[in-house]
């Protein structure tokens, strides 16, 4: 997410305010350094793990189509188009589904309970619990599920609704901690979410290059992602040892809480419907734009776009193992990382124009029919686009433009907003990419059926 400064007393936009590096905090009064950029480094750790859990879920999609395959057939033909089951055509469907649907509920009640639970808590409480089903579904993978494959996969879809109701606990207490720093650390947060999808794609690829099977190579993969969560939590323990961190989460941080409750007391009756229409008439676009941004992304990522099949006759390494976890999730997650870093550097069409941005949103819609007249297999539609460079091309495109988009609709919402409607108006913008994100994965379902 871009910096954005704060709005002088009269609401006016300040000159420059799109124009913020990345490198470079206002200095606060009293304010010790932060040396070695320790802190900005940690949110950015923190970042990456806050969405480590559903990036290592999604892309462990050769150990979950070996968990699913059809048990009558030898293990190798869960190669082949013909021998893919049910299960495994709609697990990224479901998956999707279950997943954003406890995402949204867990981030309401979040807000519902911002001032009751401490973001101490609710940080430390998520990671311990998300560890935990780690080490579950860790323990899981070396379990012989072929004889209670139904049920397998609706212990795997409950233990991704309550990962992911977690997640979203641990990603929103991370982006409002980092709220209380200067603009730059909630850019680091940012930045390490997208990083934390490449991150898990490479792991993913490296498992698998290890030449073990389906059942060793997650095993290893999961293992990876539990150390990763313990090692975000021992990070987050470290803030409250360094002098740059403990100024803004003692000195500031006590001085938002205030304001906050302060406005808290004053918005009753009218003057409450007042602050969310005065916020709404400033974001209403944006909040259409990253909604819009992530329905179709998620309508077609990862469902869609993990059904691909390579369109070469061929069958060696690349068509049977890496195709899939290369096209698919690395390239996605690598484009969406670089669209975010982008932002830093291209605006376009910057702040003062939100309609051509929610124009450039509505264009997005068009990769839904494109992909799906990939080689998606099984299928009932005939493919068009035969040829490997399409599904390439157009996934790598569909992450980029999600980055670039998605930071540029959460990064520009705000600035037109004073300073008591900030909390609100980012509030507004994140509720509004969750329903994207749900709603995206309800359509996934749809368009798997379609194809």
């Amino acid at each position: 997410m871009m910096a954005y400064e704060r709005l002088p007393e009269d609401g006016s936009p300040r000159h420059g305010q799109e124009n913020s590096p990345l490198l470079r905090s206002p200095s606060a009064a009293g304010q010790p350094p932060d040396k070695r950029y320790g802190v900005f480094l940690i949110f950015g750790f923190l970042g990456l793990a806050s969405l480590l859990p559903w990036n290592f879920f999604i892309t462990a999609k050769k150990y979950f189509d070996y968990k699913f395959r059809n048990t009558s057939l030898p293990v190798d033909a869960v190669a082949g188009d013909e021998s893919i089951t049910t299960m495994q055509q709609e697990f990224e469907s479901y998956l999707s589904i279950v997943s954003n649907v406890s995402n949204l509920l867990f981030m309401i009640a979040t807000v519902l309970l911002v001032q009751s639970i401490s973001v101490k808590v609710r940080i430390v409480v998520s990671t311990v619990l998300i560890t935990v089903i780690f080490i579950v579904t860790t323990a899981l993978v070396e379990v012989d599920t072929d004889s209670w494959q139904d049920t397998f996969f609706i212990v795997t879809l409950v233990i991704a609704t309550v990962m992911s109701g977690l997640q979203s606990v641990l990603t929103g207490s991370v982006l409002g901690l980092s709220t209380i720093f200067p603009p730059m650390y909630s850019q680091s947060a940012m930045i390490g979410q997208a990083a934390g999808g490449t991150f898990s794609a490479v792991v993913n690829i490296l498992t698998l290059a290890g030449g073990g099977d389906a059942v060793s190579s997650a095993l290893v993969y999961f293992l990876i992602a539990a150390v990763i969560i313990v090692l975000s939590l021992i990070s987050y323990v470290c803030l409250h040892f360094m002098d740059f961190s403990r100024f803004y989460m003692v000195t500031q941080g006590s001085s938002v809480q205030e304001i906050n409750e302060d406005i808290s007391l004053n918005l009753n009756g009218v003057n409450k419907v007042e602050y969310f229409v005065s916020i709404i008439k400033k974001v209403w676009m944006y909040s259409i734009s990253v909604c819009l941004v992530f329905t179709v992304t998620l309508s077609v990522f990862p469902a869609i776009c993990s059904l691909i099949k390579s369109s070469s006759d061929d069958s060696n390494a690349w068509t049977r193992t890496y195709f899939t976890p290369v096209v698919c999730f690395l390239l996605f997650n690598v484009g969406d990382f670089i669209g975010r870093l982008s932002t830093f550097i291209v605006k376009y069409p910057g702040s003062h124009r939100p309609a051509l941005l929610l124009f450039f949103c509505v264009l997005r819609i068009g990769f839904i029919p494109l992909l799906m007249l990939c080689n998606v297999q099984p299928r009932h539609l005939t493919f068009v686009l035969d040829n490997d460079a399409y599904p390439i091309v157009l996934i790598t495109l569909l992450g980029l433009t999600n980055g670039y988009l998605g930071t540029l609709c959460m990064s520009f919402g705000p600035i037109g907003v004073r300073d008591e409607h900030l909390e609100g108006a980012g509030m507004m913008l994140a509720l509004a990419m969750t329903i994207g994100l749900a709603a995206g994965s309800g359509l996934s379902m749809l368009f798997v059926k379609i194809v």
